[in-house]
């Protein structure tokens, strides 16, 4: 997909962004990204973790409601999509130690019928860069802000599409936010920390945990793999809002998407079991990352 996409900044972001900040610390602990969407257990991870404070509307953390209903990421949606329905439903947060930089992506879509609430994420990004459901698709404002005063951990994106220039956003983050649809608008997390920083041993089962007031630990079966200062992590922020002026009836249901992905492997000589239960069954979806691409590792999940 090579859509140019619409941004806008955001300066100030949030009333009280140390308020905002504070959250990360108070909902620890948070599992890797790689967890969201089943790998090979013991394939090394990188530190990058994940946690869910909004979905389908509905703040799931104490301090949420504030963050999903933000005026400012409101009023800046409405704007830029001029759309007079803007509708938030997620705020993720996503966590980096010192890590190389993350691929070129852009964000989990969402469907008619099918969202976060009900799909996997993986089902969700296979439909997506399988391009067979774009009558369904549901355009979503995005703004993404961050906190981070260490060295690299750039917000690099590309709104002319891969081919034109490379926009960046640097720390030091002073209660800024990018506001785009970023399932469109191709982006990626720059290299955080310095260029010689060790990762840790850790797999997809690893969480990030705060210890006291200033200490993030990685941790696995009961292990300490690695400690950070507070400063070392990057923090960010997903607000996602759905834009309904002009609603489509027309749902997806679990069916219909098995008839469209099972004719299209068949268009592509691909072999493969039709599964009992989809939404489950692991040899499904790891045929789904082998066709479309579903991982970690060639997707961030947003």
């Amino acid at each position: 997909m090579q859509s140019i996409a619409r941004f806008i900044r955001i300066e100030p972001a949030f009333d009280d962004p140390d308020a905002v900040r504070a959250l990360f610390q108070r909902h620890a602990p948070y599992r890797t990204i790689a967890e969201y969407i089943p790998r090979t257990p013991e394939k090394a991870a990188h530190p990058y973790f994940r946690g869910n404070w909004a979905v389908g509307g509905k703040p799931l953390v104490e301090g949420a409601e504030a963050i999903l209903h933000n005026r400012r990421f409101i009023d800046a949606a409405r704007a830029l999509f001029a759309s007079s329905s803007i509708r938030p439903m997620l705020v993720v947060v996503n966590l980096n130690a010192p890590m190389p930089a993350g691929p070129t992506h852009v964000d989990v879509p969402t469907f008619r019928g099918a969202t976060r609430e009900r799909y996997p994420l993986g089902w969700l990004i296979a439909m997506g860069r399988s391009e067979l459901f774009e009558s369904w698709r549901i355009v979503q404002a995005g703004a993404v802000s961050w906190f981070y005063d260490g060295p690299n951990g750039n917000f690099e994106y590309w709104p002319e599409a891969l081919d034109g220039p490379m926009l960046k956003e640097q720390p030091p983050f002073r209660n800024l936010a990018i506001m785009s649809d970023n399932d469109v608008m191709y982006h990626r997390i720059g290299r955080v920390g310095a260029p010689d920083a060790r990762l840790p041993q850790m797999t997809a089962a690893a969480e990030l945990h705060a210890v006291g007031d200033d200490t993030w630990a990685i941790v696995e079966n009961g292990e300490i793999r690695a400690t950070y200062p507070f400063s070392a992590v990057r923090l960010s922020l997903v607000w996602k809002a759905t834009l309904e002026d002009k609603p489509n009836p027309e749902l997806l249901d679990l069916d219909r998407v098995m008839s469209i992905f099972i004719a299209d492997l068949h268009k592509r000589n691909v072999a493969f079991r039709v599964p009992a239960d989809p939404l489950s069954d692991k040899t499904w979806i790891a045929t789904l990352d082998s066709v479309y691409g579903t991982g970690p590792d060639s997707e961030i999940a947003k």
